[in-house]
């Protein structure tokens, strides 16, 4: 997690206590602002989830919006459980005879937060669930904004705090009502003609009988079985044409395992996109570029290695780390066109040979490039990271542009496991040091 991130949501936790503090007795400035950081998180929530053009590009792209979505849910849930702990019938609110049903409004917004917490970070709830979870966002909103306006409160009723709640309940509500309403994505009826499994995964190419829409090499679309009301799932377009688009798809969870499993030519698909923001550079007059690419985080650069034509220009590094060749999809297609790309100096690390990519050997490969070189990273957390220290390391001045590999980014049970086995940890050493204490000698 970058410095910077952790920063701007110190900043963002802290404006809603100093904003709210003037208003309210001192007792009350916590819960009050903590409160109106779960009510400002879930409007937010709401308004990109409702992806207008502006909010996405102002985010850079779906895939930053989704981790500030995240982001927002997490400040949304402990905002809401720090003010109902906190929080304490005083003054008055719009309707004094409602302040009751106000207070049991939001104690059902809190729990309703809980759960959809739950559901959205725990990866072995089917993704159909969790996606359902999240329709209930705006009724939990419905009843959080009226507990806001309704019970008892120390906030004066037009004071600036309650004015901006105000503002925030409706701009959510436009923005739930907006995403009720909108109209499904247009979408292509597309057949698989070409299938090639790899381990893990699988590499599909799908046509379509009438042109596709335009796409740029980096972007997204989403595949959904062609049937109604199926879901569609996000993935990286790893190339085609006018009439044809290629997908790298690693079994990752419950509708890709069963897709690799099963998928055959000749099945039938809704195909939309392109979509994002994540756009290496491949016209000539390009910056040095260090491209590093996770498993299937190669897929936005095998789109645009398609498109790119030999050159003598800046150079392109890329890393592409594997797990073995097994696993790794379409590799034969990168190596071909580093064969045929002069700009681009291919190096492929490989787990299997004891081939890692650590930091020192990481170090040497930036400090030889420009120091107004741009990266594009695409792979797990952790790459990413590394790639990051080493960029600020070697004191590169270019940007640094990253794809989030998981939109979904639930935890699976043997994550569950890593993060609380410290907490299970220290309750146990504290466990231990009362008994011990309870059962020392007098005057020990």
């Amino acid at each position: 997690m970058q410095k910077s991130t952790l920063i701007l949501a110190a900043i963002f936790a802290l404006f809603h206590l100093a904003f709210v503090a003037p208003f309210v007795p001192v007792a009350n400035i916590l819960p009050a602002g903590l409160g109106a950081l779960s009510m400002s998180s879930m409007a937010m929530s709401l308004i990109l989830a409702a992806r207008w053009r502006l909010i996405d590009r102002l985010m850079g792209g779906p895939d930053k919006s989704y981790a500030a979505h995240r982001w927002l849910g997490f400040f949304a849930l402990a905002g809401a459980l720090g003010h109902w702990a906190l929080a304490s019938s005083v003054g008055s609110g719009l309707l004094p005879l409602l302040a009751e049903s106000g207070e049991n409004s939001g104690t059902i917004a809190a729990l309703g937060l809980l759960v959809m917490t739950a559901a959205a970070m725990v990866r072995a709830i089917p993704y159909h669930v969790w996606k359902l979870s999240h329709m209930l966002m705006g009724p939990i909103f419905l009843f959080a904004a009226y507990h806001t306006f309704f019970v008892a409160s120390p906030l004066a009723v037009g004071a600036a705090p309650w004015a901006l709640m105000a503002v925030v309940s409706v701009i959510g509500l436009i923005a739930w009502g907006q995403t009720l309403l909108r109209k499904r994505t247009p979408t292509k009826l597309v057949s698989v003609s070409e299938v090639t499994p790899f381990e893990g995964g699988v590499d599909i190419t799908l046509a379509s009988d009438t042109p596709l829409s335009s796409y740029r090499p980096g972007q997204f679309a989403t595949l959904a079985h062609n049937r109604a009301r199926a879901e569609a799932h996000p993935f990286t377009i790893a190339g085609g044409d006018e009439w044809s688009r290629r997908f790298v798809i690693r079994a990752a969870g419950d509708w890709t395992n069963s897709f690799v499993q099963n998928v055959t030519r000749g099945d039938a698909f809704r195909l939309s996109g392109g979509f994002g923001r994540f756009l290496p550079q491949i016209h000539a007059g390009r910056t040095e570029q260090l491209w590093v690419a996770g498993g299937v985080g190669i897929t936005p650069f095998l789109a645009a290695l398609e498109k790119m034509q030999p050159d003598g220009n800046a150079r392109i590094t890329l890393l592409y780390c594997i797990r073995s060749r097994a696993s790794a999809g379409a590799i034969a297609t990168v190596e071909k066109h580093a064969a045929r790309l002069p700009q681009l100096a291919l190096t492929v690390v490989n787990e299997a040979h004891g081939d890692l990519l650590i930091a020192t050997r990481l170090a040497y490969v930036v400090r030889e490039m420009s120091s107004d070189a741009e990266a594009y990273l695409c792979g797990p957390e952790g790459l990413k990271l590394l790639v990051e220290t080493a960029w600020d390391t070697q004191g590169k001045t270019g940007a640094i542009h990253s794809e989030r590999f998981d939109f979904r980014g639930a935890y699976s049970l043997a994550d569950l496991i890593y993060i609380g086995k410290p907490v299970v940890e220290t309750a146990r050493t504290w466990a231990r040091t009362k008994v011990n204490a309870v059962n020392a000698p007098l005057g020990s």
